[in-house]
C-alpha cells in the first residue's frame, strides 16, 4: 500500500520531509515500519538547497503468507489512528547529514514536540499496554 503523505500532511512543508514524518509517526503509534520515497531519498542540489521530490510516498509492504489477519487489522487500525490524528505530525530536520546515502545514515529531529503530544494522545486513547 502507498500513501501519499504530500496528500494527507499537507501543512508540512516538503523541506521538512512529509514522507519521513509519517514513517516516524506510524512508527511511533504502533511499531508499523514503512519505506520513505521522496525529498528526503534526494540527494540535495549541487549549491546546497534541497531537491524536492515530484512525490511524497510511504510504502508500506507485507509479505501476506507471512502475516496473520489479526496483524493486518492492527496495522489498518493505526494508521486509521494516525490519519485521524494527522494535523498533529510535524516536520523532521537533519542533525547529521552525510553528503551521500542521507536517507540511510543520516540523523533526523522533529522541529517541534509533535512526537511527545502525538505519545500522549495515543496513550489517553490506547493506555500502556498497546
Amino acid at each position: 500500500a502507498h500513501i501519499d503523505a504530500r496528500m494527507m500532511l499537507p501543512h508540512i512543508p516538503d523541506e521538512q520531509y512529509p514522507a519521513g514524518a509519517l514513517i516516524a509517526a506510524l512508527y511511533l503509534c504502533g511499531g508499523i515500519r514503512g519505506m520513505e520515497r521522496g525529498t528526503l531519498s534526494e540527494e540535495r542540489n549541487p549549491d546546497g538547497t534541497e531537491h524536492i521530490a515530484a512525490v511524497e510516498m510511504v510504502r508500506l509492504a507485507f509479505p501476506r503468507r507471512v502475516f496473520t489477519l489479526s496483524q493486518t487489522e492492527y496495522v489498518i487500525d493505526r494508521v486509521k489512528w494516525v490519519f485521524d490524528h494527522k494535523d498533529m505530525i510535524g516536520g523532521l530536520r537533519f542533525v547529521h547529514e552525510p553528503k551521500t546515502l542521507r536517507f540511510f545514515t543520516g540523523i533526523l529531529e522533529p522541529v517541534s514536540d509533535w512526537p511527545e503530544k502525538m505519545l500522549a494522545a495515543y496513550e489517553a486513547d490506547f493506555g500502556l499496554d498497546q
